[in-house]
């Protein structure tokens, strides 16, 4: 179990880090609000559902993925209004850090408008619960499609000298 929880804070911190950064260096990008933040963890949500849990490869995990992305897209939009509520604290300059944003970006004013915070932390979240969901039980179980060829060689477990007495008629009286 520690194990899947290490996995899936590292499947997180890598999907929504990678996110944040990309937002904020390649399109300079330093604070969300309304739409473009509901679309952008909403993405972000679908892919670390995609990403995260049973591998892609085996057999019938794409169902899941595509399931576990399609609530992604919930999760991540319910993560972004729930930390519009909750996180109102004010927001963290850093511009020391990474160098400052390119003229005419708009700073962000609260903590949950940060991608560079809000990203690695909804992914990891989302994506270590989707580790401790899938405990790794019956990945490794060998699908069999064996198949009964003849009815003769069904085995119910009755030899034909055991068979059970005919009962009597409605009538007769013991």
């Amino acid at each position: 179990m520690l194990k899947r929880l290490i996995i899936g804070i590292l499947k997180g911190l890598i999907l929504g880090g990678g996110a944040a950064v990309a937002l904020y260096l390649v399109a300079h990008v330093g604070s969300v609000s309304g739409f473009f933040g509901y679309m952008l963890y909403g993405v972000l949500g679908a892919i670390t559902g995609v990403v995260a849990g049973k591998a892609l490869w085996k057999p019938g995990a794409w169902i899941e993925a595509l399931l576990r992305g399609v609530f992604g897209i919930a999760v991540g939009c319910g993560l972004y209004a729930l930390g519009a509520v909750v996180l109102t604290g004010s927001a963290i300059d850093f511009s020391g850090l990474l160098g400052s944003l390119p003229a005419g970006s708009a700073a962000a004013s609260k903590l949950y408008q940060q991608p560079l915070v809000m990203a690695p932390l909804f992914a990891t979240l989302y994506a270590s619960l989707i580790e401790l969901d899938n405990d790794g039980k019956g990945d490794d179980a060998a699908s069999t499609k064996v198949r009964v060829a003849r009815l003769e060689d069904i085995d119910v477990g009755e030899d034909e000298a055991e068979a059970p007495a005919k009962p009597a008629a409605k009538g007769a009286r013991r």
